[in-house]
């Protein structure tokens, strides 16, 4: 008898969160880093470690002085976070390390014959290509808060919102001179030079971006 009401007492305990014997997920989402999957693992109520791959991939162009640029935008992440539930339920919060594999690249095009480079004009023939990317550290951290944690069998939502420190992005563009400005020529030499400060302007206006914004939405499955 004294066996059976303790079943009975205990029975409700094992539906509280924290204490059903799931503690791992497997969850897709998307958001600000692209679209990815996440795997979660919780030990006990309290603590908990989420590893997560994002991509995202995007061409478009864009004409700015005189020059039209195809641009590629890719974004590639993993993180590796520790996750804290203060209250012991969904709520979380959550730092880690981040590899951070996000680039742009642009190629340049000439519209009308000319390109206008550090405010001086050339004509297409004077340029034989122009390239520029931009790239971030790659090992960055990564502090935010989110909602989510592996406690019951089934579909659960999850919710990340932070910040991936990213540091100053830092940019390369690469001019090489064409037929009717070769190598040694004045025009080339200018051309270098006005290369070198069109990317010491684009590293001063990308100083803003040393933070990123970190968002996504996403169903996960505890097993």
């Amino acid at each position: 008898m004294r066996k059976a009401i303790a079943v009975v007492a205990i029975m409700p305990l094992l539906c509280l969160p924290g204490v059903a014997p799931a503690d791992t997920s497997l969850g897709l989402r998307a958001g600000t880093l692209g679209g990815g999957a996440e795997l979660s693992h919780t030990f006990g109520q309290r603590t908990g470690v989420r590893l997560n791959v994002d991509a995202y991939s995007r061409t478009q162009s864009k004409t700015q002085d005189n020059i039209d640029y195809d641009q590629k935008v890719k974004l590639q992440t993993g993180s590796l976070l520790g996750d804290w539930f203060p209250f012991a339920g969904n709520f979380r919060i959550s730092a880690g390390a981040m590899f951070n594999g996000n680039k742009l690249t642009m190629k340049g095009l000439p519209t009308g014959g000319t390109f206008t480079i550090n405010g001086t004009p050339y004509l297409a023939s004077d340029i034989g290509s122009f390239d520029a990317e931009v790239d971030f550290n790659r090992a960055v951290p990564y502090f935010g808060i989110g909602y989510g944690r592996p406690i019951n069998s089934g579909l659960s939502l999850i919710f990340d919102l932070g910040v991936m420190f990213q540091g100053s992005p830092k940019s390369k563009i690469n001019v090489t001179c064409g037929p009717t400005a070769p190598p040694g020529s004045p025009t080339c030499n200018t051309l270098q030079s006005d290369a070198a400060a069109e990317q010491a302007r684009l590293d001063d206006s990308l100083h803003s971006y040393k933070y990123y914004p970190v968002a996504s939405l996403g169903l996960a499955y505890t097993f």
